[in-house]
């Protein structure tokens, strides 16, 4: 059985590899927002919109519901897709940057996942990565307490479970995720607050 699995976390987390982890673990396609599509345009359109925190979500709702109905296509046909980040993050970043629009009122309209997970690093392993992939403004965003603190609890409360992947090497962590997503699936969701944080 297929399935629509999505990686939340903060920046640096190592969210990207191990999307392609777990997709070429389940044979399935990585996938991400804003998208490959995207990817030139968005630094872009992020710098076109500096001032404006609400157009800056509204381009990732956007990325939101296209890349959603694309992994639901695929999954459709029998494929797994394993997503770096979705509608938690857009709405979580947005809501710590200040935007008071009714956000949550557009998550109808988009395809939910199977699964949400929270990736969790411990900060120093967190803030090492961020500087050697070399961080952008967005990423330092995430350096302030008070800004990191806020999106992690918004995130905590819109995943469906959380996997501390601190201190494991690549291979150790998708092994990780990989059973908590079997063992998840195979059993009724629960609710994020009660989640195990293996």
């Amino acid at each position: 059985m297929a399935a629509f699995i999505v990686l939340e976390g903060l920046d640096g987390v190592g969210k990207s590899t191990l999307v392609k982890g777990l997709a070429e673990h389940f044979a399935g396609v990585a996938m991400s927002t804003p998208g490959d599509a995207l990817a030139q345009a968005t630094p872009h359109v992020l710098t076109a919109f500096a001032h404006d925190e609400l157009a800056k979500a509204l381009f990732y709702a956007a990325s939101v519901s296209s890349q959603g109905n694309a992994a639901r296509r695929q999954v459709e046909q029998g494929h797994w897709v394993v997503m770096d980040r979705y509608w938690a993050s857009t709405i979580a970043y947005a809501k710590s940057r200040g935007v008071v629009a009714d956000l949550k009122s557009l998550s109808r309209h988009f395809p939910v996942p199977d699964l949400t997970i929270l990736v969790h690093l411990e900060e120093d392993e967190r803030r090492a990565r961020l500087f050697n992939r070399g961080a952008t403004p967005e990423d330092l965003e995430t350096l302030n307490p008070a800004f990191r603190n806020r999106v992690f609890a918004d995130l905590q409360n819109r995943c469906d479970g959380m996997a501390d992947v601190s201190g494991l090497g690549v291979a150790d962590a998708v092994r990780k995720l990989v059973s908590y997503i079997n063992s998840t699936l195979s059993s009724p969701l629960v609710d994020a607050a009660s989640a195990p944080s293996n």
